[in-house]
């Protein structure tokens, strides 16, 4: 049954925002979506009503641009989620420094920037204390643990969560703002079948969830109006286990 809602989510061209970009159209909802390059999934959401739309969303001159074709096909915006994202590795950053400004660029300054912005172009209001509007940053259940491997990946999530709990502050009582924090959520078709089992031995639930416990996650940050500024770990249980144990 559709909530009504209308939602901007970014990086929907793909794997988990591919995912709830269609658990929301299906629902009837409204769906705004970024992206930056073409799939099949984009065009099967296109026939379901996603209206997408391509942007780099590291190049901060292009965001005006979004907001002004987001404010030209609705004048209301119940919920932005920050999905979009990208994964070096250290090794990649040493090669290609620009990747760290990237990274956040990505997860950081665009999030707030875009969240802000949307705020005064659409401004959501608060009705008798209750937000209008919920805004959920997607981060790493790994944050809290640190890695030897991707330093600049999870130092800009560390700081999207961190924007994240100042945005909830600034933002009360119109908007209500969270994060997710998913540990293993999908492999890649490319993952061996020694690779998927080492990896599972981590968690103290050992399966793939697979990308619909965010989408149900997102629902759950979506629908209670007392949650704000938490970070909900959808992680089966590795978010327990010390910090050796989870690279």
């Amino acid at each position: 049954m559709s909530s009504g809602r209308t939602l901007l989510i970014t990086g929907v061209s793909r794997r988990i925002g591919a995912h709830l970009a269609a658990h929301y159209l299906a629902r009837g909802d409204r769906v705004i979506g970024t992206y930056r390059q073409e799939t099949a999934e984009l065009a099967n959401m296109r026939e379901q009503g996603l209206h997408a739309i391509q942007i780099d969303l590291t190049d901060t001159a292009a965001l005006s641009g979004l907001i002004d074709d987001i404010a030209a096909y609705t004048d209301r915006l119940d919920a932005i989620v920050h999905n979009a994202s990208i994964w070096p590795s250290d090794t990649d950053c040493a090669s290609q420094p620009e990747l760290i400004t990237q990274l956040y660029q990505l997860h950081v300054t665009t999030p707030v920037q875009l969240t802000l912005a949307l705020q005064h172009r659409l401004p959501a209001p608060s009705l008798d204390g209750r937000a209008t509007r919920t805004v959920v940053f997607l981060t790493d259940t790994k944050v809290s643990a640190g890695s030897d491997a991707h330093l600049h990946y999870l130092a800009s999530k560390a700081a999207a969560e961190s924007a994240m709990r100042s945005l909830a502050i600034r933002l009360a009582p119109h908007t209500r703002v969270n994060a997710i924090a998913p540990g293993l959520i999908l492999f890649h078709e490319q993952d061996s079948t020694e690779k998927r089992a080492n990896r599972l031995a981590k968690n103290l639930l050992p399966f793939e969830p697979g990308a619909g416990v965010i989408a149900t996650s997102l629902d759950y940050l979506l629908d209670c109006p007392a949650v704000t500024g938490i970070t909900l770990p959808v992680d089966c249980g590795l978010h327990l286990l010390n910090p050796s144990a989870r690279d």
